[in-house]
């Protein structure tokens, strides 16, 4: 298990590059797509472990922002965090992603590390929609 916890594919810094290069790739299609994925993504949460509940509270945040850009209830969004929602909802959703999801205890580090990453990056944005939903942000930000 330690050899997996110095994986260099976790390499945070490569994760966020990930995301950084995906998210210049979306497309408004493909905003469309993950709006579309709404069941897969209720079916994904029904596997994430209770201890866990913040990420999926936050996935959560992250695809209803990317919905109401589309549903138009909320268009305050520079479209570079639309595109980084859109590539973590997307590589949160992947059935095979950098470690399964089903490998106990570390199965979503992966996951876990580019949500992270994507809060950080487009916070402020999403602090703004939070606020604007009348959301406390405890529940999606340390």
């Amino acid at each position: 298990m330690e050899e997996r916890a110095n994986d260099p594919r976790l390499d945070e810094e490569a994760l966020k590059a990930r995301v950084q290069r995906d998210a210049k790739h979306v497309t408004d299609d493909d905003v469309r797509r993950v709006v579309s994925r709404r069941r897969e993504l209720d079916e994904k949460f029904k596997k994430v472990p209770d201890k866990l509940n913040k990420l999926v509270n936050q996935v959560k945040l992250l695809y209803e922002f990317i919905r109401s850009y589309i549903d138009g209830s909320y268009r305050e969004i520079p479209w570079i965090s639309i595109a980084t929602a859109v590539a973590a909802v997307v590589y949160f959703l992947a059935p095979v992603d950098l470690i399964p999801d089903m490998i106990p205890g570390i199965g979503y580090i992966d996951d876990l590390l580019v949500v992270r990453f994507a809060l950080t990056a487009i916070g402020t944005d999403l602090r703004a929609y939070c606020e604007f939903k009348g959301y406390d942000v405890s529940k999606y930000f340390d």
